[in-house]
Order: C-alpha cells, then structure tokens, then sequence
C-alpha cells in the first residue's frame, strides 16, 4: 500500500506542467503563444533554480521574468550567463528590458542578447513582430572554450542620454534615449520589467541577476 501511494504521488509530480516547474516568482512566456497562461503557451523550456540564479534549457524561444522587478527612470540590469556546452547553430540569449504585457496579447520589450559565435544582437519585439536595431561580432564575447563553455556577464545601463549595451567590462553599442530620436529606447520608453531573454535549444546558467539605480 506505500509502495503504491509513493508511486501515484511520483507520478503526480511527473505530470505537473513545466509552468508549475518554475521556481519562486519566476515566469515564463514563449514565443508565438497568444497568452502567458494560453493552451499553446506550455513552455518547451525547463527553469531549475540552482544556488542563488537559475538553469535554464530552452527547446523553443522565449521570455522570463519576475512581475516583481519592474524599474523606471535611471538603471541598470545585469547578470552573469553561464553556457554549458555550445549548440549546433548559434542560439542568442541575454537581458530584457522596457517590457509591457507580458502575460497579455502583445509583449512589447527590447533585448540584448549574445551568441556562442561572439555575436551580439539588440531588438525591439512587439507580439510577432521583431525590429533590428544593431547585431554584429565583438571582441568582448568570450565564445566557448577547448571545453565547450563560456561564462559572459551582461548589463544594459539606462542614462539620461543613451541606453549602453555592456559584455565583460566593455560597452560594445548604444542607442538613445532623447526624445525625438524615433528610438525604441527613448527615455519613457525604456520603464518597465526586466527578465532574461533565451533563444531555442540552449542550456544556461543564470546568475547574478538584479536590476535597479
């Protein structure tokens, strides 16, 4: 009979959703779905908390973030990005920032990202759609080494003048915030959540992540 009971809670643990999976205020969006909370937003992407950050292995593009870190005004965001091993094509992940509804039917957010072949990109998304804004390779990125793993720390840093873009130490672009500047960084624009962008087919170590003056 414990036997049995030991078994059928196994099995209700097993069968609980990946979003259930998801630790302390984290959440997570997918790309494409039409909700957080939507029948097609069941995240192909495991959120594992270990130490103080999170293990993130993503099989699909998306969002995640904690409703709880929203900043305004002057600030900066900034985490240390852990890739265990390198995938089969280059996979960009990174900061969000400036994002809005999140849960709801358009997610509007701008993100920088790198990639395992010392790349980085800056977008602007709103729902489906993607506006580039800059992407090229930097010296800054460490790409994997002999062993397969890079560790790069990340920051965006909002100024009066300019949104700074930072790996390891190095600023490797800007956009402004003065307005007028047709930026989707201007400076009433970049208020809102912040949370950690991960394109597919990645395992990443997050640590480090906070987000303030």
């Amino acid at each position: 009979m414990l036997r049995r009971a030991c078994l059928a809670l196994l099995l209700a643990v097993v069968a609980l959703p990946v979003a259930a999976q998801v630790p302390g205020a984290w959440k997570v969006r997918m790309d494409g779905s039409r909700t957080a909370s939507a029948a097609d937003a069941d995240p192909k992407l495991k959120l594992m908390s270990k130490g103080d950050g999170l293990h993130i292995l993503a099989a699909a593009g998306g969002v995640v973030w904690d409703p709880a870190r929203t900043v305004k005004g002057l600030y900066t965001v900034r985490a240390t990005f852990a890739l265990a091993k390198p995938g089969q094509t280059p996979a960009q992940y990174g900061l969000v920032f400036a994002g809005r509804d999140f849960e709801g039917a358009t997610p509007d957010y701008v993100y920088f990202t790198i990639a395992q072949d010392g790349t980085y990109q800056v977008r602007h998304r709103a729902g489906d759609t993607i506006h580039e804004i800059d992407g090229t390779p930097h010296f800054a990125i460490r790409k994997p080494g002999a062993g397969g793993a890079s560790v790069n720390t990340l920051e965006v840093r909002v100024a009066p003048t300019a949104v700074s873009y930072v790996v390891n130490g190095a600023v490797v672009t800007a956009t402004p915030t003065r307005a007028g500047m047709g930026s989707y960084t201007e400076a009433t624009k970049t208020d809102g959540m912040v949370g950690i962008r991960i394109d597919d087919r990645l395992d990443v170590e997050v640590t480090g992540f906070q987000a303030g003056k």
